[in-house]
């Protein structure tokens, strides 16, 4: 068994709580020792710009945490076309739920935007921790709580709101979004041609020195 000093050093990162505890401590008690028992089921991986961490069709059997970076996940339309549904960076957790939960093919696929680190957790590890560790499944029941939320938002977003409106959303939910997401990715995931989305960043920025 870990000694106390020891168990607090295996949860800091550089001098810092890990980013993935202080994450699970936003939405629950995580005591120590179940946080290093949480923390010791993960493994570290790093993909370059570009790399596929899953490929539409697959089973998704992994959940991954971004530590530093971002991604996007698509897919392809009934034309084969690529649609981007949702982006994700630093301290968010990212998978194809549904493939992840029903063992069914995912219908999405998630790429790295830029050189992205993840801690990344298996499906089998991750049941075991649900049943040993009661922060663990509380944890992840927000998660899931907060997925469902999101996807009805963004259902009623894509029925009731102007790209523009959006567009003004989705940058203050993710400020630095123009920085490092291409402007065609945005543009897939407003549902709107790169030219539009041109247009409302130019109607925004006059707007701004109005």
């Amino acid at each position: 068994m870990l000694k106390p000093l020891e168990l607090r050093q295996r949860l800091y990162l550089y001098g810092m709580l890990h980013p993935l505890i202080a994450t699970v401590r936003r939405y629950t008690v995580f005591p120590d020792a179940e946080a290093e028992y949480f923390l010791s089921l993960f493994s570290e991986r790093k993909y370059k710009r570009g790399a596929v961490l899953l490929e539409e069709g697959q089973i998704a059997h992994e959940v991954f945490f971004i530590l530093k970076g971002a991604t996007r996940q698509y897919f392809l339309n009934g034309e084969g076309q690529e649609r981007t549904c949702n982006f994700s960076m630093e301290q968010e957790f990212i998978t194809d739920l549904e493939s992840f939960s029903r063992k069914s093919r995912a219908a999405s696929s998630i790429a790295a935007l830029e050189p992205t680190s993840c801690m990344v957790i298996t499906c089998t590890d991750l049941v075991t921790a649900l049943g040993k560790s009661p922060a663990t499944a509380e944890f992840f029941r927000a998660v899931v709580e907060n997925v469902a939320a999101e996807n009805i938002r963004r259902t009623k977003a894509l029925l009731s709101l102007s790209p523009e409106k959006q567009f003004n959303d989705l940058l203050r939910d993710k400020p630095l979004l123009l920085q490092r997401v291409p402007q065609r990715y945005i543009a897939q995931y407003l549902g709107i041609a790169p030219e539009s989305l041109s247009r409302i960043r130019k109607r925004m920025m006059r707007l701004q020195k109005s």
